[in-house]
């Protein structure tokens, strides 16, 4: 019988977000009223925020990832048992002295803590594979390479470059993806750190980089020793590094996960930390692209999207708002301080954006 009604369910909120998908189409009579589109797009968010499916829907969405990956190449069940294994997984005392901003807290990646939970930490490089492989199909598993390289081409396009013996924080690097990248990439830098609010995914991301060379080996991602690398439980926009220390600031695919106010404290941030001339290196989602404008323009597919990145749509307002006055992340960053702001294509779906801080005005901390 439990099965028959999850499937009875399944079907009718199926059948109830088709629906809403219609009644948000501009020739249906309820779009083309005032406010229509408002009203059929708070239904549909509210079908998607339900206990039915959170309860049904999301883990057959989960699963169907998982499937989809390994289908792709990525061993997902196998690297998760794995890296589970790996632990024991414990917080320590410190990590609660971080203070977590509420916006911080929300569910996020169909994770009901959102970033503050193991499952999500342990998932996390797993997830990024995945989603390379599916983007990129023609480079199966190794699909996340050709996806992140995309943006390391545009960023030297751009005159991003990292100074010998030169300092990078990367911020908002999770387990340390992009961290790692960062390290591997630029050689004659003298050091690198990672700075990320989840002390889950910066467990995960030390562990890692402890593993000896066999262990490193079984991993779904790149993994090399580097003493350089550091990672720091820290708030991006209050780092608690010192003003005027660092030569490169890199926020990599973070600022669709954040409220647009939280992006430019972040901003702010990133120009304290700066030495004069330092440069601050964006990648990002673009909304004003054919493929995401599309994708927007479905109302029921955005919104299951929606339904696990909570500030994706204030993102793509505030990303496509460009031009408006006050509007948009170069205004934001020019707001702060920044200048020299260059953007350029990056995956065709996405930008990449170098700004520097200007030769002068630098404070130190005393």
């Amino acid at each position: 019988p439990g099965v028959r009604v999850n499937a009875a369910a399944v079907l009718g909120m199926l059948a109830l977000l088709v629906t809403l998908q219609s009644l948000l189409r501009p020739s249906s009579g309820l779009a083309m009223r005032g406010g229509g589109i408002d009203i059929g797009r708070a239904l549909l968010d509210a079908a998607l925020s339900s206990p039915l499916y959170k309860a049904v829907l999301v883990p057959q969405a989960q699963r169907t990832m998982v499937e989809t990956a390994e289908r792709n190449g990525v061993p997902w069940r196998d690297a998760l048992d794995w890296i589970k294994a790996r632990g024991p997984w414990r917080l320590s005392e410190d990590d609660s002295a971080v203070a977590i901003p509420e916006y911080y807290r929300r569910p996020f990646h169909a994770y009901e803590q959102g970033n503050l939970c193991w499952d999500a930490a342990w998932e996390g490089e797993i997830a990024s594979r995945a989603v390379g492989a599916r983007n990129f199909p023609e480079f199966g598993e190794r699909g996340e390479e050709a996806f992140r390289g995309a943006f390391d081409e545009a960023l030297a396009s751009l005159g991003a470059e990292c100074p010998a013996g030169g300092s990078l924080v990367d911020l908002g690097c999770g387990s340390g993806i992009s961290t790692r990248r960062l390290a591997a990439a630029h050689p004659q830098a003298g050091s690198v750190v990672g700075v990320d609010l989840s002390p889950h995914f910066l467990a995960v991301g030390r562990r890692l980089l402890e593993l000896e060379e066999e262990e490193r080996r079984r991993w779904v991602q790149p993994l090399e020793p580097d003493g350089r690398i550091s990672l720091l439980h820290a708030d991006a926009a209050a780092t608690g590094l010192a003003a005027c220390s660092v030569d490169v600031v890199q926020l990599s695919l973070v600022m669709h996960e954040l409220p647009p106010a939280a992006a430019g404290d972040i901003f702010a941030e990133a120009h304290r930390i700066l030495r004069p001339g330092g440069q601050l290196w964006v990648t990002e989602m673009d909304f004003a692209t054919e493929g995401f404008s599309k994708l927007r323009s479905n109302p029921l597919l955005f919104s299951l999207i929606r339904s696990t990145e909570p500030y994706l749509d204030a993102y793509a307002d505030w990303q496509t708002a460009e031009g408006v006055p006050g509007g948009g992340p170069a205004a934001a960053l020019a707001e702060v301080g920044f200048g020299r702001i260059r953007l350029a294509a990056a995956t065709g779906r996405h930008f990449a954006l170098v700004c520097s801080r200007p030769l002068h005005g630098c404070e130190p901390d005393r």
